[in-house]
């Protein structure tokens, strides 16, 4: 009997092999769709990502759309965004670069991963993937051995048929489903991650945009009464504001100059009675009368406006003008705003935009909150990114930039109180309604502030000159207690930074005493104790937390002080400040640039040319970290190379790099195109009303 099951046995098998024979291609197609479905597959083939090695190809129909897309352009797109045009530039930059580039995908760099996927798009690029085929198939073949336990009993000899079915079917599943898979995966967490990057460096950029400490020389009693703001331009003229030190608009004007040699000095005229009248304003003050503040937006028109003011301070001996080039990114943005509308309502968005200007040099987080972040020019692709993650991101900065400077409740403006932690818009607009206020108490009074909103936004507002002296300082209320406390223990008074000084080098044994002493007292924890000893110091030394800020070519210790150093380095000269002219004089030595963006690969410097200069993170040298730098710092300069296109590299003054080779600038070339020719600088403004 056990001999008949044995034959029934074997004729069971053979009929289900004539059966498999017969529908072999239909049950390989099956099997090889449920493999590909298998979680445990899926995950053994991602371990990829460390052999994967992308590949990069001019695309065949690049030239073809290059070619489209011009011609489009010559019959009369003019109606394309700024963004499109800026996005079009770095996409043939980025295909001028990696147009045959070979890297494994775990060793590229973020911008680099960001510089192909734009590329690839726009359909310049053509990415392809090698990856080890066996390795990824013997790793699947494991992972379905361990889950499935009927294919550990697989080794009889009667089962080889199936098991050479399995094999075929999982070299259908790779090839036709899993490959692609795997590779389309692996880029999309390449792309993801790269994104996140750029995010990460617009906030960091955009931080210390915000935390760039108020203008020197503007404050105080021997300070400027007043500086002169201009918003170049070409047939619309340079726009002109006059500011006081406080940011309060005296005079709009307009001076035109372009046209015939009678038209320049009827705007050489203008522009002096500007001066004039400034330097007439700033007589009352103890500094320099003769020397003039000057803020020039940087732009289209940058390099005639300083032609024109050369020529008129050269011819005035008496007059001498100390320019600072601002970014004026996001000024027409401001200009259009119902908030600059309700302050300027009878001049148009043109006219005010230099005011944003002379503002954002005379207080930065002030006025730069009041523009969308994205504007800003800070970030890098960020044309590429989410809008959605980039705007929380960036949102969130705002308000900690604004949390750690506090904010004077009856002076600011009602964009910057929007953005104090906990307070909606609306609730912001009722306090604004409700000033002055005479205490942070006052607070609660407003409709719709409850006792927990005031407890999280309160620390962040200052209430100056009001009926409690602590109301001015990073103390919260509910310390105020254990605050007298400390002053009267520790000697300090509120108004005299010399009584916070006195300790000397000792003062952090003082402070732990004291703190000790505090927290035994009051029943709270030494940790918050401490914390209230620090708000209290900084409140009585440095009540403005920006102008603590050093920035690496600043306050660098590890090499000569003038490395880096805009000391001892002069602007370039008008008559040399065109890209031609300057190609002619390298290498050009100690020249001030101003940092407007800093990214993984280096940083991108003002030089008030058309361009942006790339100063490359190898040409810090050893004593200065880049991501000390700070945007809108003033630093020196070496100009070592300028391509052909325009891209400018640079290195830091007084390391004495020689002049760049063709590789160098292919380097300069390559980095640049983070987002068109200023350093991921949104297309000016100039374009709709210059």
């Amino acid at each position: 009997m056990n001999d008949g099951d044995d034959d029934d046995d074997d004729y069971d098998y053979q009929q289900l092999r004539k059966m498999l024979k017969d529908h072999r291609d239909k049950i390989v197609i099956l099997l090889a769709n449920r493999i590909a479905g298998d979680a445990n597959v899926i995950d053994a083939i991602m371990d990829q990502r460390n052999y994967c090695r992308v590949q990069v190809k001019q695309s065949k129909v690049s030239g073809s759309s290059s070619s489209s897309s011009s011609s489009k352009s010559r019959s009369g797109s003019k109606g394309k965004s700024a963004s499109h045009k800026q996005s079009s530039s770095a996409t043939i930059t980025a295909t001028n670069t990696y147009h045959d580039y070979s890297n494994k995908m775990i060793n590229m760099q973020d911008y680099v991963v960001l510089a192909i996927k734009r590329g690839v798009d726009q359909k310049a690029l053509k990415l392809t993937f090698e990856l080890n085929d066996e390795y990824a198939k013997r790793a699947a073949l494991q992972a379905l051995h361990a889950s499935s336990s009927s294919s550990s009993s697989s080794t009889n000899n009667n089962h080889a048929f199936v098991n050479k079915l399995y094999r075929d079917a999982l070299d259908d599943a790779w090839a036709r489903l899993l490959r692609k898979r795997c590779t389309s995966r692996l880029w999309k967490e390449k792309c993801q991650q790269a994104e996140l990057r750029a995010i990460e460096v617009f906030c960091e950029n955009l931080n210390k945009a915000l935390l760039a400490p108020p203008a020197e020389g503007m404050i105080g009693v021997d300070s400027h009464k007043a500086l002169l703001a201009l918003d170049p331009g070409f047939k619309a003229g340079i726009k002109a504001a006059i500011l006081s030190n406080e940011g309060k608009t005296l005079l709009l004007e307009t001076v035109t100059y372009m046209g015939n040699t009678s038209e320049r000095e009827e705007g050489k005229r203008q522009l002096l009675s500007l001066l004039e009248r400034v330097q007439q304003i700033c007589n009352g003050s103890s500094g320099d009368k003769n020397n003039i503040c000057v803020v020039l937006g940087n732009g289209h028109g940058t390099r005639e406006a300083r032609q024109l003011l050369h020529d008129v301070t050269s011819q005035n001996s008496n007059m001498t003008v100390d320019i600072h080039l601002v970014s004026e990114a996001g000024a027409s943005v401001w200009s259009v705003t119902e908030m600059a509308s309700e302050e300027f309502p009878k001049e148009t968005p043109a006219s005010i935009a230099a005011v944003s200007i002379g503002r954002r040099y005379l207080n930065p987080l002030a006025e730069l909150v009041k523009v969308p972040p994205r504007s800003l020019g800070l970030g890098m692709y960020q044309h590429d990114l989410s809008e959605k993650i980039l705007d929380e991101k960036l949102t969130l900065t705002s308000i900690d930039c604004v949390a750690e400077v506090g904010v004077d409740v009856n002076s600011c403006s009602l964009a910057i109180l929007q953005k104090v932690p906990s307070l909606t818009k609306t609730l912001a607009e009722k306090i604004f309604n409700s000033r002055p206020l005479t205490s942070r108490k006052d607070l609660l009074r407003v409709k719709g502030l409850g006792d927990k909103t005031y407890e999280n936004a309160a620390a962040f507002i200052r209430v100056t000159g009001g009926s409690e002296p602590l109301d001015n300082t990073m103390v919260h209320p509910e310390s105020y207690d254990l605050a007298r406390w400390l002053l009267k223990e520790l000697q300090w008074k509120l108004n005299d930074a010399t009584s916070a000084q006195k300790v000397g080098d000792s003062s952090e044994e003082v402070w732990k005493v004291a703190a000790k002493k505090a927290s035994k007292k009051f029943a709270v924890s030494e940790d918050r104790a401490v914390s209230v000893v620090e708000h209290l110091f900084f409140s009585i030394t440095s009540p403005d937390p920006r102008t603590r800020k050093k920035s690496g070519v600043a306050s660098s210790t590890l090499g000569p002080s003038d490395i880096g150093s805009a000391a001892g380095c002069a602007a370039l000269p008008p008559d040399i400040a065109t890209v031609d002219k300057l190609r002619d004089s390298l290498p050009r030595r100690n020249v001030i640039g101003t940092v407007r963006n800093v990214v993984d690969f280096g940083a991108f410097v003002d030089l008030g040319l058309e361009n942006d200069g790339l100063l490359h993170r190898s040409k810090l040298g050893p004593t200065i970290n880049l991501g000390s730098l700070l945007v809108g710092e003033d630093i020196g300069v070496d100009i070592l190379g300028v391509s052909n296109d325009g891209k400018i590299s640079l290195g830091l003054a007084g390391l004495n790099f020689p002049v760049d080779d063709a590789d160098t600038k292919k380097r300069s070339l390559s980095s640049s195109s983070a987002d068109g020719k200023r350093g991921n600088k949104p297309a000016s403004k100039k374009k709709r009303h210059k």
